[in-house]
């Protein structure tokens, strides 16, 4: 019989949903409209068969997009969608037989690479309310610790840190060893970041994504941030050629048109969230605080699982709360158009 790690053998992965493009997708914290047309015909006429002939080429994207930072080349790299990028991190900076620490409900991908390369997770839970204690996190901190994970905001919560706890929980595990990784995939729609934060210490990586606010999830880019020695340490895992060249030409129209761009998207998304957040509240539903691109809401009469299951038959895909958020649904604040729909969906199929 071969050789089979046995990490990988045991580990239990579930299959992203398929065929979700004739639905309103709120469900994944996708922008449903994409990047405005004027910068898709802007990128898509440079794409020629002589253009897909070449390797990609990520020097310039990569310096353009650190400055866009106020950072150098050497501060990034680019990976093929964050989620690809803390594999890198986890791969290089994780002990095995160590701890990670996170939050939990969040984005799994940290437990499952964690767990592949045989570290111990270490999941810290919310308060009754969803509020949580960032003196829980600190306290978790020792010499068994070799990673700790902020996603900032938390998804799919949507609580944040706030810059003060961050820096306490780098200085605290700076004293062990340990690494944090800040995960800012929904930075934009919170606008507070801790990239400052890799000139100060050698022991933080920040991780990007083009995928949610910037709109190109199918292109897979994100980013990894932190000091240049990190940075060529996960170079040095780094397969050559991981981000395509179609992606790169998007990471630089988007840097390089980012103020008239961010404007347009952030515009699209505002309308979105006050006027979901203004329905919700005026119908009476029972919320909870968030600062990502999404909001998550409490049925009023049917179960969250019926609630999904008629939206779907409905046209609209939304997330279905599990673990932590057992109950809840998990709505992608998107352009008021699809919250409107999904507003006149819900107040017909929920009802007593």
């Amino acid at each position: 019989m071969i050789y089979v790690d046995e990490m990988i053998k045991n580990t239990y992965r579930v299959p992203q949903p398929e065929g979700r493009g004739a639905y309103i997708r709120l469900d994944q914290n996708e922008n449903p409209d994409g990047v405005p047309q004027w910068l898709f015909d802007s990128v898509m006429e440079k794409v020629t068969p002589q253009f897909l002939a070449i390797y990609p080429e990520e020097t310039i994207p990569t310096e353009k997009y650190a400055h866009l930072l106020g950072l150098e080349k050497e501060n990034v790299t680019l990976t093929a969608g964050s989620s690809v990028g803390m594999g890198y991190v986890i791969k290089t900076f994780g002990e095995p037989g160590k701890n990670i620490i996170t939050v939990t409900p969040s984005f799994a991908m940290y437990e499952v690479y964690a767990e592949m390369i045989g570290m111990k997770v270490v999941n810290m839970q919310y308060e009754s309310d969803f509020s949580y204690k960032v003196e829980n996190t600190l306290a978790a901190i020792n010499e068994d610790t070799s990673i700790v994970v902020l996603v900032n905001p938390n998804m799919p919560v949507g609580n944040v840190y706030a810059k003060e706890d961050i820096k306490a929980i780098v200085e605290k595990a700076k004293e062990f060893g340990a690494l944090v990784i800040i995960d800012e995939a929904y930075y934009y729609f919170y606008d507070q970041t801790s990239v400052d934060l890799v000139k100060e210490y050698d022991n933080v990586v920040v991780l990007r994504t083009f995928s949610k606010m910037l709109s190109i999830p199918s292109m897979r880019v994100g980013a990894i941030i932190s000091n240049a020695q990190n940075i060529r340490y996960m170079d040095n895992y780094k397969p050559h050629y991981t981000v395509n060249s179609i992606g790169l030409l998007f990471v630089e129209a988007i840097v390089d048109n980012h103020e008239k761009l961010m404007a347009e998207l952030n515009a699209s998304y505002l309308e979105g969230k006050e006027y979901i957040t203004k329905a919700l509240a005026d119908n009476g539903y029972e919320t909870l605080p968030s600062e990502g691109c999404y909001v998550c809401i409490k049925p009023k009469y049917k179960t969250s699982r019926e609630i999904t299951d008629l939206l779907q038959e409905n046209g609209i895909l939304i997330l279905c709360g599990k673990q932590g958020l057992t109950g809840w649904l998990r709505l992608t604040i998107a352009h008021k158009q699809y919250m409107e729909k999904f507003m006149e969906t819900l107040l017909n199929i929920d009802k007593e």
